[in-house]
C-alpha cells in the first residue's frame, strides 16, 4: 500500500488550501525526509517541523514534543 496509495500528484497537493503541520521524525523508518520536504514544498500552506531524537513513533515516546509541535501549529490555524 506505500507503494501504490496515495498517489496524489503535485497538482492534486497544489490544491489543498488548509494549514498543514507535517512532522516528520529525525529516525522515522517508514516515512523519509525527501518524501516530508516534497509535502511541504507542494503543499501551499505547509510547514515541515522536523522532531529530533525520535522514530516514526514520536507521540509514544516524546509525547511532549510532539504535542507541542501540534499546540503550535493550532495556535496559528486558530488565528
Amino acid at each position: 500500500m506505500q507503494r501504490t496509495q496515495p498517489n496524489y500528484s503535485t497538482q492534486d497537493l497544489a490544491e489543498i488550501s488548509v494549514p498543514v503541520t507535517i512532522a516528520h521524525s529525525e529516525q522515522d523508518e517508514f516515512i523519509k525526509r525527501e518524501h516530508a520536504e516534497y509535502l511541504a514544498r507542494s503543499l501551499p500552506k505547509a510547514e515541515l517541523v522536523h522532531l529530533p531524537g525520535v522514530s516514526h513513533f514520536a507521540p509514544l515516546q516524546r509525547p511532549e514534543l510532539f504535542n507541542n509541535a501540534i499546540r503550535v501549529f493550532l495556535g496559528k490555524a486558530s488565528k
